[in-house]
């Protein structure tokens, strides 16, 4: 009984070694996304406060590493592939290698400066080369209040 309940245990000195995930859903992508750009436009002078909305071209893609298992012969090819797999907190998942996030597609601004022609193209332009979109796809309001 007594080594049974010891493997239950841990010692003081082992630490339980965790896995961090760096994969991010697209909602959380988004809102880190326009909360970052609604800091940097409330920075431009003359802007003031501002609210962003940023639409996503499509979700992220996650690439995992395979095991490739090709065999040949004569008259005959045949090809295996099976994932990389790790024991993880909810059992076997597969190991990670990129994780591609979605492109930005457009951008909607509503902020109190929007009305200073000044203002409006800064906003544009840095919104434009920050997500390398045309100017096309980003729209700047009058902030409503």
């Amino acid at each position: 009984m007594l080594i049974a309940a010891s493997e239950l245990i841990a010692p003081d000195g082992a630490k339980s070694e965790k896995k961090t995930k760096t994969e991010f859903t697209s909602a959380d992508y988004t809102a880190s996304l326009e909360n970052d750009t609604e800091e940097l436009i409330s920075s431009i002078d003359g802007a003031g406060r501002c609210k962003v909305m940023i639409t996503l071209k499509n979700s992220s893609e996650s690439v995992f590493a395979k095991n490739t298992d090709e065999n040949s012969s004569p008259g005959s090819n045949s090809l295996k592939n099976e994932y990389v797999l790790y024991d993880g907190e909810n059992g076997e998942e597969p190991v990670l290698i990129k994780q591609y996030l979605p492109d930005v597609q457009g951008v909607a601004v509503v902020c109190d400066g929007a009305d200073n022609s000044r203002v409006r193209e800064s906003v544009i332009n840095s919104i434009s080369s920050l997500f390398n979109i045309p100017v096309t796809k980003i729209s700047v309001s009058k902030y409503k209040g």
